[in-house]
């Protein structure tokens, strides 16, 4: 693992441009490489890597900015206002209010996640091979993509010293339930515990794809564009041939200058919103008419519980340190969290009355502990207002079962673990004293609604597989089935949910799809 210091720029010799150092020229900049990467995320940056060390010509743009830890502050309404996409705000609506959050900024993801790496478990990754022809992820090759990363970004499970009191609350109801657990597997060699993952790493201690992947790149001739946004695909006949974008000031929005930059391939890394905006604005790849479809986003919600005895304190420790999975039901994973009591605020509230004084008094005491699940619910992005995305997405009665399987879980684990005042973020919540009240109030739901649910997970929207009738990409090297030289290498190519943090399989994707677009 490789991890690069970036508080002075100026010997990357101007590998890396950005809104405040680059001078306004008073023509469009033009390049001309053999590759062009939209977005420098965990999926762009993999690929820009491969390719630029294969000898290629790589230019990435990206509309985030880009940062140094010493940069980030430790304030929520920071992060979201600096590093979210829509800055915090984006939401699907349909049977139900589902806030969708996405990170921005060259890193994208990996900037804001809480560095949760775990493998795609082999049933869904089967299943992708079995029906969707993605042979890259065949028993026989899997492994070894992941265990590249791994090394890559230095995953290991997290320390039981840093782990803090949160995890081993639920260490020890996890292990009373009998339910296979551990501590998480994190990408986040240098943690020191101070719980802010969401707000950008302020020691470097989290391996993000920028102080890993981004190094690689630089080193072997890469160029980045950061606030830079690709407008637009340009095309001659059926053949992508680069894009169109605009630098722009983070703080105002003017542009500060216009680049045509013209590519043998063009290859989308923006993720599973905006990559289907960028077609679907110009009704591009999509005679299949799946391009913003299939949205999948892995809904979660969670659990606080009171422990009078213990000072808990949930800003100290690694942010999410533990994990579980349900015996019986496997679309179910069940993480520990933490967050800054303004956000447990905002997500009780929505649910329940509460007394911020209270909470706040309380907060060094309690306990949390949420659920993601596998959804077989399916959305759809579609362009919005400006630069936005209007997301619809429909939740199941299955999938609410699976929240609500989820949930009964951790309450009991709660219970188990010597907590009696247990709190479900689920409509009318409060404390429950007892598990059998508890148990009544939560199965008495069933509509998405009746829970406060939350995602940050979009994938599907440009899903990958053999027939061009079903899918929008090819599975031999990521090129969409309609136009040539244009290739997709993100979390939209997922044929179908994960059923799991999905950072290192977009990554071992995009390291397969990267070396068959140089062989290609």
């Amino acid at each position: 693992m490789t991890i690069l210091d970036y508080s002075a720029k100026d010997h990357l010799g101007g590998r890396l441009q950005t809104a405040d150092t680059f001078g306004p020229p008073s023509n469009p900049v033009r390049e001309e490489v053999d590759a062009v990467i939209v977005g420098a995320g965990p999926s762009g940056l993999v690929v820009a890597t491969v390719l630029a060390e294969a000898g290629l010509d790589v230019v990435v743009v990206e509309a985030g900015q880009f940062w140094t830890h010493d940069q980030f502050q430790r304030r929520q309404s920071w992060a979201a206002r600096r590093m979210m996409q829509q800055q915090g705000t984006r939401v699907a609506t349909g049977n139900g209010y589902l806030p969708i959050a996405s990170g921005k900024g060259v890193g994208g993801g990996t900037l804001v996640n809480s560095a949760i790496c775990f493998r795609a478990p082999d049933r869904v990754l089967d299943e992708w091979v079995d029906q969707w022809g993605l042979d890259y992820f065949d028993a026989s090759q899997r492994q070894a993509l992941f265990r590249e990363v791994e090394e890559v970004i230095g995953v290991r499970a997290t320390p039981s010293s840093l782990a803090g009191v949160n995890s081993e609350i639920a260490r020890r109801g996890f292990s009373q339930m009998g339910f296979q657990h551990g501590y998480m597997p994190r990408n986040a060699p240098g943690c020191m515990g101070c719980g802010t993952c969401q707000t950008g790493c302020p020691v470097g201690g989290k391996s993000t794809a920028d102080l890993t992947w981004l190094p690689r790149f630089f080193r072997a001739g890469g160029k980045l564009y950061a606030d830079t946004r690709a407008d637009s695909i340009t095309t001659r006949g059926d053949r992508a041939t680069g894009v169109e974008a605009t630098m722009r000031d983070p703080d105002d929005g003017d542009i500060v200058a216009a680049l045509e930059i013209s590519a043998d391939r063009t290859i989308l890394a923006a993720g599973s919103i905006h990559t289907p905006l960028l077609l679907l604005r110009q009704d591009l790849a999509n005679s299949s008419g799946h391009v913003g479809e299939n949205l999948r986003v892995h809904p979660t919600c969670g659990v606080v519980a009171r422990f009078e005895d213990e000072d808990v304190q949930l800003w100290s420790g690694a942010t999410q340190g533990y994990y579980a999975y349900l015996p019986d039901n496997p679309d179910v994973l069940l993480e520990t969290f933490s967050a800054s009591p303004d956000v447990f605020l905002t997500q009780l509230g929505t649910v329940g009355d509460i007394d911020p004084g209270e909470f706040l008094r309380d907060f060094k005491h309690l306990a949390a502990c949420g659920l993601l699940i596998r959804d077989d619910s399916a959305g759809r992005v579609r362009p919005g207002s400006g630069n936005t995305a209007e997301l619809r997405y429909h939740m199941s009665r299955r999938d609410v079962g699976k929240i609500r399987d989820g949930l009964l879980a951790l309450v009991e684990m709660f219970f188990r673990a010597g907590s009696r005042q247990i709190r479900p973020m689920v409509r009318n919540t409060r404390y429950f004293h007892h598990w059998r009240t508890a148990r009544a109030h939560i199965n008495k739901f069933r509509r998405p609604t009746d829970f406060s649910l939350y995602s940050s997970h979009p994938m599907g929207t440009c899903r990958i597989g053999a027939d061009p009738s079903r899918a929008v990409v090819r599975p031999e090297d990521g090129r969409t089935h309609d136009v040539d030289g244009l290739h997709i290498v993100d979390a939209s190519l997922f044929p179908s949910a994960l059923g799991a943090n999905p950072q290192i399989t977009i990554m071992a994707q995009a390291l397969a799809l990267g070396r068959r677009i140089v062989k290609g």
